[in-house]
């Protein structure tokens, strides 16, 4: 007795057999984290560059290029949770990218120390204050919804790892802390995390 195709699948369907729905192909999630990361580091290029094209006065190309930085972290960290958990693999290819963040992130807190009496005399040391917190509360986001992405066995070194990013900015926030408005001072820098 010859048994068709089409018979085989009539007996599995009639004994409550099912078929399984094809499985959906997933943009990986390493390259979705590293390209934000990658954005971002654009974004703080963009800062260093009008920080160090500061020479006094309005400061309007440093706050929009902050702006703007703040902008894309948040950004990054709405792409950041829509992906799914990584893989230990793909966990161990984070470090390089963040460490390179981390490294211009402290590049550019350098520059802006460099302009801090420029900025102090154009009357915007708080503002300026402001704008750092702003970037660390944002950057802290970013890192931890990074760790929840990595295998919970990865997470305190991945923790460590990514939170080099906020304090790489905590150094700017300490370095303008004086200038914070008088409501502020003494308020640690990351107790604005929104």
């Amino acid at each position: 007795m010859k048994l068709s195709t089409l018979s085989v699948l009539t007996l599995s369907f009639a004994a409550g057999g099912t078929l399984a729905a094809p499985t959906q192909v997933l943009e990986r999630d390493l390259p979705t984290i590293t390209g934000v990361l990658s954005g971002i580091g654009t974004k703080v290029d963009a800062l260093g560059t009008a920080i160090q094209g500061y020479g006094g006065g309005d400061v309007a190309k440093v706050q929009q290029a902050s702006d703007n930085l703040v902008a894309a972290i948040n950004s990054g960290n709405a792409q950041v949770s829509g992906t799914g958990a990584l893989s230990s693999g793909d966990a161990l290819g984070l470090p390089g990218p963040v460490n390179d963040l981390k490294n211009k992130i402290a590049a550019v807190i350098t520059k802006l120390d460099g302009k801090k009496s420029l900025i102090v005399q154009a009357g915007k040391g708080a503002q300026t204050y402001n704008d750092l917190t702003q970037q660390k509360a944002a950057a802290k986001k970013l890192s931890d919804t990074i760790v929840s992405k990595v295998p919970q066995e990865l997470q305190g070194l991945a923790g460590t790892v990514a939170g080099g990013i906020s304090d790489a900015i905590e150094t700017g926030v300490k370095d303008f802390a004086d200038q914070a408005p008088k409501s502020r001072r003494g308020v640690e820098g990351g107790a604005v995390v929104v």
